[in-house]
Order: C-alpha cells, then sequence, then structure tokens
C-alpha cells in the first residue's frame, strides 16, 4: 500500500507538471507593523444608577412601579403612612397661624412667631419625604420593597438606572495599565451584539488592586441598547509588532489544511501556513512563508502543486 500510494502522488504531481501553464495573478508577502491588541473583558454597567431609601422610618402603603418600567425625574416611586407625620403638620400649620396673627396683634414676639415658623417648615419637610420620587429619567432596575413592608433610612427600596448610558468595567492587568489613560480610544464588542463599537475611557480607578494585580477601567460605551450585566471585551492597543501580510484571496483551506500557492520557478508550490490577525483585506501569516516571496491571489484555472503558472 505504502509503494502504491507513493506512485499515486508521483503520478498527480508528474501530471501537474505536464499540463498547460495557469494565467495567474500574485502578491508580495510584505512585511508590516500593525497594532498590538490586548483583550480584556469586563461587565457592561450603567454609567448613571442610584438607590432610592426612605429618610424617615414608616410603612409602606403603595408601590407605584415594578421592575423595567420607565419613569421621568419626579415620578412617585412609592408612598409612606403619612397619618402621624399629616397630623404634625397641620398642628404645626395652626400654631403657625395663630402666632402670625398674634404677632400683627403684637400680642406675641417676634422670637416665638419665628419659632413656630420653623416648626411648620420642619414639618412640611418630613411630611414631604412619605413620598418617594424619581431622582432623574431612569428604568426601574430592582424593587426591594412590598407594600406593608418598613421602610427605615439607609434601606434600599428602588435602584434606578439611567437608560441609554453605558459603560464596560474591565479589570486590566497592571502591565497594560499605562496604555487605558482617560480619553483613550477603545474598540469594544458586547457579545450579544454582533458589530463592534468605540469606546472611551472615562474612568480609571487610581489604585490596583492587590489580588489580582490589576486595575479598574471603566470605558465610556455607545453599543445600541446593551442591558446591565452583559459580557463585554475591550481591545486595547498595548503597542506594535512586526509580521507578515498577504492578501486573504491567497489563503486557501482544504479540509483541515490552511495553505497558499507560492510562485516559485514559474511553478506554483503549496505552503501549508497559520494565519493570524486580520488587517483589512490582508491576513497575518505566521509560519509557511517569507517576506518578499509571491503568492497566487487569483487563477485562471485549477492549481496543483508543481503547476506551471504565468502572470
Amino acid at each position: 500500500m505504502s509503494v502504491g500510494c507513493k506512485r499515486q502522488h508521483e503520478d498527480a504531481k508528474t501530471t501537474a507538471t505536464e499540463q498547460p501553464a495557469v494565467r495567474v495573478q500574485t502578491a508580495v508577502v510584505e512585511t508590516k507593523r500593525v497594532p498590538q491588541i490586548e483583550i480584556v473583558v469586563g461587565t457592561v454597567r450603567p454609567r448613571v444608577t442610584g438607590t432610592v431609601s426612605a429618610r424617615i422610618t414608616a410603612s409602606i402603603q403603595q408601590v407605584a412601579v415594578k421592575v423595567g418600567d420607565k419613569v421621568s425625574a419626579g415620578a412617585v416611586l412609592a408612598k409612606l403612612d403619612d397619618r402621624d407625620l399629616r397630623a404634625d403638620f397641620e398642628k404645626a400649620r395652626t400654631d403657625f397661624e395663630r402666632y402670625s396673627t398674634l404677632l400683627k396683634k403684637e400680642a406675641a414676639t417676634r422670637a416665638e412667631f419665628d419659632a413656630f415658623q420653623t416648626k411648620l417648615r420642619v414639618a412640611e419637610a418630613n411630611l414631604s419625604y412619605a413620598t418617594l420620587t424619581a431622582p432623574f429619567d431612569a428604568i426601574i432596575a430592582a424593587k426591594q420593597c412590598e407594600p406593608g413592608d418598613m421602610a427605615a433610612p439607609g434601606k434600599p427600596l428602588v435602584t434606578l438606572e439611567q437608560p441609554g448610558a453605558f459603560r464596560l468595567e474591565a479589570a486590566v492587568p497592571e502591565r497594560f495599565a499605562g496604555a487605558a489613560k482617560l480619553g483613550t480610544k477603545v474598540r469594544v464588542t458586547v457579545d450579544s451584539f454582533k458589530d463592534e463599537c468605540e469606546g472611551t475611557v472615562g474612568e480609571v480607578v487610581p489604585a490596583a488592586d492587590p489580588a489580582t494585580r490589576s486595575v479598574l477601567v471603566k470605558i465610556d460605551i455607545n453599543c445600541g441598547h446593551p442591558l446591565s450585566g452583559l459580557f463585554g471585551r475591550a481591545h486595547l492597543v498595548v503597542g506594535e509588532r512586526e509580521n507578515l501580510f498577504a492578501p486573504k484571496t491567497a489563503v486557501r483551506e482544504r479540509g483541515q489544511l490552511t495553505f497558499v500557492w507560492a510562485a516559485s520557478d514559474g511553478r506554483a508550490r503549496m505552503r501549508l501556513v497559520k494565519t493570524g490577525a486580520a488587517l483589512g483585506d490582508q491576513i497575518e501569516l505566521l509560519s509557511g512563508v517569507q517576506a518578499g516571496e509571491r503568492v497566487i491571489v487569483s487563477a485562471e484555472g485549477n492549481v496543483a502543486d508543481g503547476q506551471r503558472i504565468t502572470e
């Protein structure tokens, strides 16, 4: 069998060398300097987010929103039980009106009037705290309360995210941190979207994480309408490198083989190659060819190893 296979290969090679020459077009394998890209991964998060909590302790009477709702600045999110607060307000208003009348009749001092005026303002402010409103135009990202729950200062009730403004937060290894300066343009891909988009480094945390030896970089992005929590990649330019490039049309595949046809002494020679990054209509060749060699990019007929060619 070994002898038979060898004869078949030699017969095919002899046939290719005896066939008429095929007209081809060739291109030179060139050395080019290209950006060296380091890909870092991160998570998409909103640029502006906020958590609403109560300023007073009271039971929640009504929750006016649900997760996913869009709200405008000033929209009511929830209402607290304000019966005690309203009673305090009504009493303060009654006292203020009474002392206002007494002041006009000179039956009360200015200091007494000012004291009751202050109490009225405090009672009015406390009453306003019973209605929780949105601080900005937002989407309800999370709701941590239900009617009947007890609200207290510092206890999160509703989480808001500003729509249309997102960033990719990525941990950049400290050796590449210098490539992520404020204002640097960065190519970003979000797995949920086919297209790439351009981002800009908007914030760099000025301290490295001693556990991971990385720096947190926040890249402002504009990738369609992503959702917070999605996985994304940032393509940082960390330097330059030099390698060989040829037109993409020169690279061919046959089964699991990747190869080019090199033009050598008027004949086509198969060269197995390993490809790298694409650069426009060019592709990087990591092995199999040398700078200055010519490779076939198109042919007017079938090409085989050892085939005679003309340009």
